[in-house]
């Protein structure tokens, strides 16, 4: 008998199987695949995970791999740029870009020496139950029984459909992705996190750890059949004149790895014996970046509540569970979805663009000024500006944004 199974050894089951073990909890980890495992997801994170990796005592083995601290950030919009340091808000003013097979596979080894077991290649075909009560697995000729059972099995979770987890908000898919791996792109002459935007498209860029780089590419809907593939995906960066230029040398060194089911939604995340984690919980659309901080606030919010029901899993420690994960994770992707447009600029404004970025020091005068320009503003697009405003502050390790609230 297992204090707890965790389904699925991504970032999401790998962090939670080591805070689980390092709880004193007998923890079994079991995946279908041969781990660690790559994903289609954005590689970046930053303070608040960093800080995760520090308290879980992994921080120096991720560094340790390779990744270039980015402490830098780089914007490139309609053909104008705007480039600054990372302010200093944490002891971790830097962001790192790592594969995610990279990052789970540090996960994983940090759980095995809390003493986790870790179960490759096995996958589960069905959920044990005792009534309504989940308390095991199975799989082909073999079963498992725990006194709760994680489902951390991604967006389409097998684990949730069969638990009945019900889909408690679904805004459907948005956006198209398409990424792949580089070796020999022209760097920049300071590691950065890249955000580029072009006529609707938007990359996100960063060198990795193994010496690779990632460019990561979001598109409209609409655009997916006429990118899709290595052809594509490659026509359409060596399009925009500037990433043409950092490409001329460079050779893409793995297949583009595309996604059109993208969905951005959230199921019920907790029932008796069972609890569902990262995309199984809650999936959305990879421009947001914040997949791996999410997997670190599940893997911590079950440490804190899975000890107390591993005697008992009661309606009160089933209901603290999905609270915390929904004021952390499900009320951030509702609130960001409610305002995400990503428009081409109309042909008027480019110029307005281009002289802002081209000029930081008007830049940052205009966001000193933003309070008092946000104070004409009806209440709910105040609203809509301060989201803006926190998330941009997340991503790029920014001091926390003024608020636009006049009073």
């Amino acid at each position: 008998m297992y204090d707890v199974i965790v389904v699925g050894g991504g970032v999401t089951g790998a962090a939670s199987a080591a805070l689980l073990a390092r709880e004193g909890l007998r923890v079994l980890v079991c995946d279908r695949t041969r781990l660690p495992a790559p994903a289609v997801s954005t590689h970046f994170f930053g303070p608040t995970t960093l800080s995760f990796l520090d308290r879980l005592g992994v921080l120096d083995e991720v560094l340790a791999t390779g990744a270039p601290p980015l402490r830098r950030w780089h914007l490139e919009v309609e053909g104008g740029y705007y480039g600054a340091p990372m302010l200093p808000r944490s002891p971790y003013h830097y962001n790192l870009c790592v594969r995610r097979e990279t990052l789970s596979g540090v996960l994983l080894r940090a759980a095995s020496r809390h003493g986790a077991e870790i179960r490759e290649r096995s996958p589960v075909r069905s959920l044990r139950r005792d009534g309504d009560q989940v308390i095991g697995i199975e799989g082909a000729g073999w079963s498992e029984k725990a006194r709760i059972v994680v489902g951390a099995d991604g967006r389409g979770s097998p684990t949730a459909r069969q638990a009945g987890a019900a889909t408690t908000f679904d805004a459907g898919a948005m956006r198209c992705t398409f990424h792949a791996y580089w070796e020999d792109v022209v760097p920049l002459p300071s590691p950065a996190l890249e955000l580029w935007h072009d006529g609707g498209h938007v990359l996100q860029v960063g060198p990795c750890d193994g010496g690779r780089w990632v460019v990561m590419l979001s598109a409209p809907m609409g655009e997916y059949a006429a990118i899709r593939g290595d052809e594509g995906y490659e026509r359409l960066l060596r399009s925009i004149p500037a990433m043409a230029d950092r490409l001329r040398a460079a050779r893409r060194v793995s297949p583009v790895y595309a996604s059109k089911s993208l969905r951005n939604f959230h199921r019920e995340p907790a029932g008796p014996g069972w609890r569902l984690a990262g995309d199984a919980y809650c999936h959305k659309d990879p421009l947001f970046g914040a997949g791996i901080t999410d997997a670190c606030v599940a893997a911590e919010t079950l440490a804190a509540t899975v000890p107390l029901a591993v005697d008992g899993d009661t309606p009160q420690a089933r209901e603290s569970y999905a609270t915390t994960l929904d004021e952390r994770v499900g009320r951030k992707v509702r609130a960001g979805l409610a305002g995400l447009r990503i428009d081409p600029p109309e042909p008027g404004q480019l110029a307005w663009i281009r002289g802002v970025l081209a000029h930081p020091g008007l830049a940052l005068e205009m966001t000193r000024r933003c309070s008092e320009l946000f104070a004409g503003l009806p209440e709910d697009r105040r609203d809509f500006w301060q989201r803006v405003a926190d998330g941009a502050s997340e991503v790029l390790g920014l001091p926390p944004a003024a608020s636009v609230d006049p009073s």
